[in-house]
């Protein structure tokens, strides 16, 4: 259940107790989702589907929640959020538990398994779009930078224990990762349940001269202009199609923001790929769940890492000499995954493209933030979402192709191929767009 940027300051006091439910809620969430996560491809492989059905499946399931996500938002602030929130945690709780009793009684199927991934991505997509302005809700605008950080530090900590988790539940026994993922969305609601605060939308209390509205700030997810329109007075689905282009305009218009979504879209891919890379050429080399999993966490805290020291490292570098070096050093590191089968040396490659990554990823976000104007800013953050979201979803199809094609090993090569004509642009049109002064 990820977590979008406050909405606009709220007034009031908010007590800390719903927060710490908010916070556990949502890294119990993370962690269940990265435990199956894990085990989902594992488990494939293991009835004996070939990775290219692997892939689909993981991409397709993605691919849902992405695009269901935006609209999603539309229908949440129509609504009660807690209710949401809660409907939705516990209706993908039941879509695990069916995985796990059907794979507990070895009748578990393909169609089976596609249908409740479907049922769980589309149910975490709402509730991850009822979820934003929960911190608005919970907590007073002098402590959002800190609830955000805590937030990220939950997640960042379910990315390292999650795939450790998942490969020893999975070595334990197949059906365990995906119940341990119905018991943390069960968790989730229990914790969302429990909150006292109202997170309804504001115009759902009442209007902005309303008495007995509470002071809550505006609520998340409408269209800027449109904070006086009454419900229902506009088509939301319009509205939203107009922000996207809004801001699609903009990234296509723009240079840097150019740059910014080639650069993100293809580097979201590669480590999506990379990932499931990993999985199908250490199981080939008769890796087990647990050693799959310690590399992936290897992974995630060289990646949690790398982004603690993005920011020094981003001030004592020029922007442009560390993104194109940065690119650079991730071809040949790329490369050398498909030149080993030691668990050892391939857990630090993948380690080492994970450190690297934040440092590039902060220059690149923070100049885009200077030349976004302010009343574009959601909206183009849509669009660099959703850009990248599709490009995670269809990398893993495209990874499970090369590896039934030609083998494992055609992924990492197809990555550094892929980053080799990155870095060939980057290199070339960079040192124009970071300078330092630039608008």
């Amino acid at each position: 259940m990820r977590t979008a940027a406050p909405p606009p300051p709220a007034t009031g006091r908010r007590g800390s107790g719903d927060f710490r439910l908010f916070w556990c809620a949502n890294t119990t969430d993370t962690l269940g989702t990265q435990t199956s996560g894990l085990a989902l491809p594992l488990l494939l492989l293991a009835l004996g589907e070939s990775p290219a059905v692997v892939g689909t499946v993981a991409g397709v399931a993605m691919g849902l929640g992405i695009l269901v996500g935006p609209f999603a938002a539309v229908l949440a602030d129509r609504g009660a959020r807690k209710r949401v929130m809660v409907l939705c945690a516990l209706a993908s709780a039941g879509a695990m538990g069916s995985v796990a009793a059907a794979a507990a009684l070895d009748r578990l199927t393909l169609g089976h398994l596609l249908a409740a991934l479907l049922a769980e991505r589309t149910a975490t997509a709402c509730q991850e779009a009822a979820a934003a302005g929960t911190v608005a809700a919970v907590v007073p605008p002098d402590r959002y930078p800190h609830a955000v950080s805590r937030l990220q530090a939950g997640e960042q900590l379910a990315l390292v224990a999650g795939p450790v988790l998942g490969g020893v539940l999975f070595q334990l026994s197949r059906w365990l990762p995906f119940l341990a993922d119905a018991v943390s969305y069960a968790v989730s609601a229990l914790c969302v349940s429990a909150m006292r605060s109202d997170l309804r939308p504001a115009d759902g209390r009442g209007g902005a001269g309303d008495p007995k509205r509470p002071a809550d700030g505006p609520s998340t997810g409408r269209p800027e202009g449109s904070e006086g329109a009454a419900p229902g007075t506009a088509p939301r689905g319009r509205a939203l199609l107009v922000e996207l282009g809004a801001g699609l305009s903009l990234a296509r218009r723009t240079p840097l923001l150019r740059l910014v979504l080639l650069w993100s879209v293809v580097m979201s891919g590669v480590l999506s790929a990379l990932g499931f890379g990993t999985i199908f050429t250490l199981r080939g080399a008769g890796a087990g769940g647990v050693t799959v999993g310690a590399v992936l966490a290897v992974a995630g805290a060289a990646g949690l890492a790398g982004a603690l020291a993005a920011p020094r490292l981003a001030r004592a570098l020029p922007g442009a000499r560390l993104v194109v070096t940065v690119t650079c050093l991730l071809v040949p590191l790329a490369a050398l995954l498909a030149a080993t089968g030691r668990v050892w040396v391939y857990g630090l490659l993948f380690g080492a493209i994970a450190l690297l990554l934040p440092g590039a990823t902060v220059v690149l976000q923070a100049r885009a933030v200077r030349v976004i104007p302010p009343r574009l800013q959601a909206r183009t953050g849509t669009v660099l979402t959703t850009a990248t979201g599709l490009s995670a979803a269809l990398a893993p199809v495209a990874a499970g192709a090369l590896a039934s094609l030609g083998g494992a090993v055609w992924v990492p090569l197809g990555c550094a191929a892929v980053l080799a004509a990155l870095a060939v642009r980057t290199a070339a049109v960079a040192p124009r767009l970071l300078r330092r002064g630039t608008p």
